[in-house]
């Protein structure tokens, strides 16, 4: 074990020595086609929003009285109806019970915020109440189900499987002794019932915990926050709210336990480049995966959400020279398949509006997410989210080619592929709007901006520190030759954006993507100028508009709920099966699930055939698919295309 830790070490080292000497040996890559490539912090476009800025006159907030007494009404209300409901379902009742327990310690109405709206609070009730939605036989998700069925059916462990968890899903714990740390040492600081207590309790703390150093992108001085390690660090957010806790039950059914089945945690907030820095991420990956295969077999790296990516540059970062040093060979070697499950291979807009206004819906877990919006302004917002640069890693990739430009979008509404350019809140009634202004403004003079012009606003609107992080880090442009794919394989910021590098050489390995749809899933945004001196100078409009597609201000398309369907399928159901991005063969699998949850007062996760972003770690049919595959029984799972995906990846004109 000690020569095992000396070799990572080693390796690791060897590495971030080889990584730090890219920018000094590799000049920038010209070909990369994207407004990141020159930064620009007085383009025209955000001279002429400062000018239009200044012209404006700036009157006082109007403040609006909040009944605070009408929300705790409601809260109790709704919460005693649920308990009613819920008490008959042993498995909710559960739950519950541990949220009495983590909500027993806090005096509820004395926290509410004046923020909270009582028309929001009513609206997200509203939704989480809906009417059933799913049609045909209930099935709801039972303990250890479907493996229990396919166990009988003859399923076996066969491949060592390493679950690699998504942004925001893995708790993070604090390993520093100073100061306001010391009562949470070795505490999760994210994840955990501890999370919301240092959020409602010591928020100054737990911001200086949270955020990174903006200059180095690395802890600040005297805060250290780890990954947690080990299963449970991403098998529930909090108690009784699952991430991979049901899929790990069903691995377990087959024999799997911590011997062959690892779950590859890590701290999400920190760059792919800085992660092998400062943890030696991949470097110990690799040793794992070639450890696992002692036993003869292969591993089945399964993904969730930014796992994908964390994937896609692992298996970049292993073959070159610059990285893990494995060679050409290594990935047909070590892995038998990667499975992506609702994979964001090509980013995710609701990025962009977190990074440039502070604004999010399930950017982080819904739970934390509702927390951190109504006990944070959007100034504090943006800070932590511009500091966490491992969240700039899910940008939109491919600009206008994949996302469309102001004559429309290839997943326009098939009704209304028409020019946005014009298209306003008065001339549209009762319409669909198109995709290709990713960000509108209906006035103030200036024009709607596409996926490009989106990406420049952002960059501008962010300080030296964070430009220069960002530009060091990533790539968002489009490959379109052999030879630009190889002038740049060992730049590691091409390692983070599929459409610009190729497949690894493993004929005999197969991805699998295995997503939902059926889902409002937020895809461009309308914005406007926010008066406030204390936030960031543009805020999405939440002016109620008539246009069938839009909800406060948000563009709402296909989707999961949290990434849009261009991004969950071009890569696996188009691009990935053309030589450019796959020229040595790799097996590409596609698999889609309509979302056709239960009411919630029959499952309050959705039941055995939800599929959106989160809950289909525990769908029953997608659960059923990884099972076969890691058993050795991969050939039985092929494409099923139930969207409108390849129509719309007809539309991309990418080679």
């Amino acid at each position: 074990m000690q020569n095992d830790s000396s070799s990572i070490r080693h390796r690791g080292k060897a590495a971030a020595q080889q990584m730090d000497g890219l920018d000094a040996e590799t000049s920038t890559p010209t070909a990369i086609d994207t407004p990141l490539d020159t930064p620009r912090t007085n383009s025209p476009l955000n001279l002429s929003i400062q000018a239009a800025l200044e012209a404006r006159i700036i009157y006082p907030p109007k403040r609006i009285k909040r009944r605070r007494w009408f929300i705790s009404g409601i809260a109790i209300g709704v919460i005693t109806a649920l308990s009613a409901i819920l008490y008959v379902n042993p498995t909710q009742n559960t739950h519950i019970n541990r949220m009495q327990e983590i909500l027993g310690d806090f005096d509820v109405s004395a926290l509410l915020p004046d923020s909270l709206l009582s028309d929001e609070f009513v609206h997200d009730m509203t939704k989480l109440l809906a009417l059933d939605k799913q049609s045909g036989p209930i099935r709801l998700t039972g303990e250890f189900e479907p493996a229990m069925t396919l166990e009988k059916e003859g399923l076996r462990k066969k491949h060592n499987v390493v679950l690699v968890p998504g942004i925001i899903s893995s708790g993070l714990e604090s390993w520093s002794t100073a100061n306001c740390s010391r009562p949470y040492f070795r505490q999760r600081l994210w994840g955990t019932s501890t999370m919301f207590k240092a959020i409602l309790l010591d928020k100054e703390c737990w911001v200086q915990h949270i955020m990174l150093d903006k200059r180095t992108g690395l802890d600040p001085h005297g805060i250290k926050l780890r990954a947690a390690q080990g299963l449970d660090a991403a098998d529930y957010f909090i108690t009784g709210y699952w991430i991979w806790g049901k899929a790990i039950e069903n691995l377990a059914v087959l024999g799997y336990d911590s011997n062959d089945m690892t779950l590859a945690s890590y701290d999400w907030r920190v760059s792919y480049y800085d992660l092998e820095r400062r943890d030696q991420y991949f470097s110990r990956l690799q040793s794992r995966i070639e450890l696992a295969q002692r036993t003869g077999a292969k591993t089945v790296l399964v993904t969730h959400s930014m796992g994908s990516q964390v994937v896609q540059y692992f298996m970049k970062w292993v073959e070159s020279p610059r990285g893990g040093r494995g060679g050409s060979q290594w990935v047909d070697t070590h892995i038998e398949a990667v499975i992506n499950l609702a994979g964001s291979p090509l980013g995710v807009p609701k990025t962009l509006a977190s990074l440039l206004s502070g604004e999010q819906r399930e950017t982080v877990q819904p739970l934390a997410s509702y927390l951190l919006d109504h006990f944070m302004n959007r100034k504090e917002l943006a800070r932590i989210f511009r500091s966490w640069t491992g969240l700039a890693a899910l940008l939109p990739k491919g600009g206008s080619a994949v996302w469309g430009d102001l004559s429309g979008a290839p997943d326009d509404p098939v009704s209304n592929h028409t020019d946005v350019s014009s298209q306003t809140a008065d001339s549209n009634v009762h319409s669909d709007v198109s995709f290709g202004g990713q960000i509108r403004f209906d006035s103030d003079g200036l024009g709607n901006q596409t996926m490009d012009g989106a990406l420049q606003l952002l960059f501008d609107a962010l300080d030296a520190d964070e430009q220069r992080l960002m530009h060091r880090d990533y790539s968002f442009g489009v490959f379109r030759t052999q030879s630009e794919m190889d002038a740049h394989k060992d730049d590691h910021r091409v390692w983070t954006n599929p459409l610009q590098h190729q497949l690894p050489n493993a004929p005999n390995m197969s991805i699998y993507c295995l997503y939902g749809h059926g889902a409002a899933t937020e895809r461009a945004y309308y914005y406007t100028f926010d008066n406030s001196s204390d936030a960031p100078s543009l805020k999405i409009d939440r002016t109620p508009r008539p246009l069938r597609n839009v909800d406060i201000g948000i563009v709402n398309g296909e989707g999961d709920g949290t990434v849009p369907l261009l991004s969950l399928g071009y890569m696996c159901a188009d691009a990935w099966r053309k030589p450019l991005y796959n020229p040595h063969g790799v097996r590409v699998v596609t698999r889609e699930f309509v979302h056709n949850p239960l009411a919630v007062f029959k499952d309050i996760r959705g039941g055995a055939d939800a599929a959106d972003h989160i809950n289909i770690l525990g769908n029953h049919d997608v659960t059923a698919d990884v099972l076969r595959v890691v058993a050795g029984h991969g050939q039985d799972v092929n494409d099923r295309f139930t969207s409108n995906i390849r129509e719309y990846a007809a539309r991309i004109n990418i080679p």
